[in-house]
């Protein structure tokens, strides 16, 4: 994994056309401040935050948005608060061509309280997260979801590594369908992933190929805490991820709220 470590006094943070840059966050360490997020989300925002039947899920939702919207606008120059998002039949969200020049695309992916983003120009891009839990039926799911290849390669992990491998798989399967963002609609076992075993700070890049259809398309999968995977996804071939963060978790609010907010 390549690192980006910002700190307060650095003018402003920019996105080369051939490079992605990913920000991930502990939600919870972020709720404190959920009310400066509230200020600045939409209407249709906050209903969605109010229809969620625990507090803690609602404080997530909102800090995710406004997260979003608060690394939009550095990346965009447009006020937080005024950045306008469409839709596609699928769902995914882009930003309002009138308020993207810059041909920016993004994707985010948050796993109970941990989320990641990442951004790019030019392409489009899926991100996936996923917090591994235990699971007993995990062989089961994987023989329903993953491809011949995939289980293969599954099994050819040992007892105690087998569940990071699903996980790892999955992550990456989910950043293929996010990236066009058809979701379960594009069945997971007409592509398939490489599967590599990973420790901490590692990460693996990958061609796939979909079957069915002409574009290829290039997975990064990295493990960003020994509990937590991240996979990106993209369809062009030479791109530099870069994992962004501050010195500080303070400084990082510094920036987004004081002399840098918009």
């Amino acid at each position: 994994m390549n690192k980006r470590i910002y700190n307060r006094n650095d003018p402003e943070i920019t996105l080369e056309k051939d490079q992605v840059h990913i920000w991930s966050f502990d939600l919870n360490t972020v709720i404190p401040i959920n009310d400066q997020f509230q200020k600045i989300l939409s209407d249709d925002e906050l209903i969605r935050a109010d229809k969620f039947h625990f507090e803690i899920d609602k404080n997530r939702f909102i800090c995710s948005r406004g997260l979003l919207r608060k690394l939009l606008s550095l990346y965009t120059s447009i006020s937080a608060k005024e950045i306008s998002f469409e839709f596609n039949e699928y769902g995914k969200p882009s930003l309002l061509k009138n308020h993207n020049s810059t041909d920016l695309h993004f994707n985010l992916s948050h796993s109970k309280n941990f989320m990641s983003v990442g951004f790019t120009k030019h392409a489009l891009i899926g991100v996936d997260v996923e917090l591994i839990k235990p699971l007993k039926d995990h062989l089961e799911i994987a023989n329903r979801f993953f491809s011949d290849p995939e289980i293969e390669q599954l099994n050819s992990f040992s007892t105690d590594k087998i569940l990071g491998g699903f996980y790892y798989c999955w992550t990456a399967k989910e950043a293929v369908i996010k990236l066009s963002g058809e979701g379960l609609s594009y069945p997971l076992k007409d592509f398939d992933v490489k599967l590599k075993e990973l420790s901490v700070g590692e990460s693996y890049r990958f061609k796939v190929n979909l079957k069915n259809r002409s574009e290829n398309l290039f997975v990064e999968v990295f493990r960003i805490q020994a509990d937590l995977f991240g996979a990106c996804a993209m369809n062009k071939e030479n791109f530099d991820i870069l994992h962004c963060s501050f010195e500080q978790e303070e400084n990082l609010f510094d920036y987004l709220f004081n002399e840098h907010s918009r």
